[in-house]
């Protein structure tokens, strides 16, 4: 494929944005000041520091192992001899990894420095990464006029003099920019970024400014580390978290890629997206913990007529959730119920002479009903496979739709709060599972499973358009997975 060269921000590129990302922002920015001057916060920082350094080096191949290797690194620390242990490599290898890890590591620690500094975006920075990045590298490939690979040595901060063009594994060559218009390609990308800085979607600007640089590729290596850390930039500026991209997410990543390379830039803005809304919500996570451990401190040295007024504040904003979700099990409840009438019709033709009537239906339980406690087990059980905690203390509510032909077919959404306490963010998960007889009598569920690619998440902050929104469409997503799931049964 020809080089293209870059092209500025889409005119709609304000309409990329993720209307939850940014309601969830808003929430840790309230919280933030609270939390980051904690020792729980400054820990968890270091270990997503951590993790964003392992895994900016594996998703170029320059070091692999498992999953397991990571966490113990990212838990444990940076350490040669667990390297070695762990990743079942020799000693002199491990040492090597490791001083690439900590160039990595010392890159995403000075991000941190460069913002607090407010100074812009500039090609000395950026090329200043790069050499950080490959201080201990010193050989790279590149490719000859001829088309032939060779082994050249490494040139740090500098822009490339070769052509560093891949050869994809159907030979075709994927062609970057011409090292004689690398300088002007940069000078563009950093113009086109800082008009953009004051107006556009955290997460846009960073999926632009991410996929328009390696779409340069303006080094002869270390193109994709620089990459990422831009876009940690993008997010640090915002007040936000370090992007981590982990080898687990490489296929969708390139694909991504892939995709904005075809004009379209929304599959990697949604990725983004998506993994800085986890790392918001862990933080946010936090705030039980430091509660804690912040608690006699609390008592001791507080007005507490002031603070039960400014709680009491705090509350009702926060409580607005409360008001959304049951909107939203208004919405799915009607939707089912819909579903219900029009399937149940439709099966009831079909039930064969010597069955059960065939037959669908739908209920549900709102926060109030005393039945609001069915399912616990099948939503902990989904909850564990998302890693969040289900708080279903203060609200839980479920809608249901029933499937009964020669088998009872159940899919369930389930809205309930997200984390040990009341922080204001809540959930929507949404399971499948069988029913199947007890010998002792009654049913009980097997075969459960999600029904969703991706939690929905909602908060007060967000406004009740835009979740009722993202809401109904999450809804027919988990329909169509939760239905393919039911003539996967039947068929079988």
């Amino acid at each position: 494929m020809s080089y293209q060269r870059i092209d500025p921000f889409p005119e709609d590129a304000a309409t990329f944005g993720s209307s939850e990302l940014d309601a969830l922002g808003r929430v840790w920015r309230e919280k933030k000041e609270a939390l980051q001057g904690t020792g729980v916060f400054q820990d968890f920082l270091t270990k997503l520091q951590r993790e964003w350094a392992i895994e900016t080096g594996i998703i170029e191949r320059l070091y692999t192992w498992d999953r397991g290797v990571t966490e113990v690194l990212i838990e444990q620390g940076i350490d040669a001899s667990l390297i070695a242990h762990r990743g079942g490599v020799r000693r002199n290898e491990a040492d090597h990894v490791k001083a690439l890890i900590d160039d990595q590591l010392s890159v995403i620690e000075g991000l941190f420095s460069y913002v607090k500094g407010e100074q812009p975006l500039t090609e000395h920075f950026i090329r200043g990464l790069q050499a950080q990045f490959t201080s201990h590298q010193d050989s790279t490939e590149a490719l000859t006029t001829g088309r032939d690979v060779v082994r050249v040595p490494l040139e740090k901060g500098i822009y490339k003099t070769l052509p560093n063009n891949p050869r994809r594994p159907d030979g075709e060559i994927h062609e970057y920019c011409p090292p004689e218009f690398t300088q002007e390609e940069m000078q563009s990308l950093i113009q086109w970024y800082r008009e953009s800085e004051s107006r556009l979607p955290v997460e846009v600007k960073a999926a632009w400014l991410h996929h328009r640089f390696v779409q340069i590729h303006p080094f002869q290596d270390g193109n994709g580390r620089v990459a990422r850390a831009l876009v940690s930039l993008v997010f640090l500026r915002e007040g936000l978290f370090p992007l981590v991209i982990r080898d687990a997410d490489r296929q969708a990543y390139i694909g991504a890629l892939e995709d904005a390379d075809q004009g379209d830039l929304k599959p990697l803005v949604a990725m983004f997206a998506r993994r800085q809304k986890e790392s918001i919500l862990q933080a946010l996570g936090l705030e039980q913990q430091v509660q804690q451990n912040r608690y006699a401190d609390q008592i001791i040295g507080s007005a507490l007529e002031v603070l039960k007024d400014q709680q009491t504040t705090a509350r009702k904003r926060v409580g607005r959730v409360y008001d959304y979700a049951d909107e939203l099990v208004t919405i799915a409840d009607a939707r089912m119920r819909e579903l219900a009438e029009s399937l149940d019709s439709q099966l009831r033709k079909l039930t064969p002479p010597d069955r059960d009537t065939y037959q669908a239906y739908s209920d549900s339980a709102r926060n109030d009903s005393p039945k609001k406690h069915y399912f616990y087990n099948q939503i902990l059980e989904v909850a564990q496979k998302f890693h969040y905690f289900a708080n279903l203390e203060r609200y839980r509510a479920w809608i249901r739709l029933s499937i009964k032909t020669q088998e009872h077919f159940e899919f369930i959404v389930s809205i309930h709060g997200y984390g040990h306490n009341d922080t204001g963010i809540m959930v929507a998960s949404a399971l499948t599972d069988r029913r199947v007889e007890k010998e002792e009598g009654g049913t009980e569920p097997v075969q459960v499973q999600p029904a969703s690619v991706d939690l929905f998440q909602f908060n007060y902050a967000e406004s009740p358009d835009d979740t009722r929104q993202r809401f109904c469409d999450w809804l027919e997503s988990t329909l169509a997975i939760a239905l393919s799931e039911w003539k996967r049964l039947i068929s079988a």
